[in-house]
């Protein structure tokens, strides 16, 4: 069995690395560039005109005149 180790007082350093504001800055950094990515995810292009001869349900009374199928009045 491995004998256990203490600690001194002088092993003990209770200083920061990094500094409150240096964290605190960095993390809303970092917020801002993911607001703003979130942002720019959402933004949508200018939507392009359909074609009026293509419908969604295919069927034959969505079809307009001259695309194709003869009126069906």
């Amino acid at each position: 069995m491995k004998p256990t180790k203490t600690l001194a007082d002088s092993d003990i350093v209770s200083r920061r690395t990094v500094s409150r504001r240096a964290l605190l800055g960095t993390l809303g950094l970092g917020a801002g560039l993911a607001a703003a990515g979130a942002l720019q995810a959402t933004a949508q292009e200018k939507p392009t005109k359909r074609d009026p001869c293509r419908d969604s349900d295919r069927g034959i009374p969505s079809d307009t005149d001259g695309c194709g199928r003869p009126p069906t009045s």
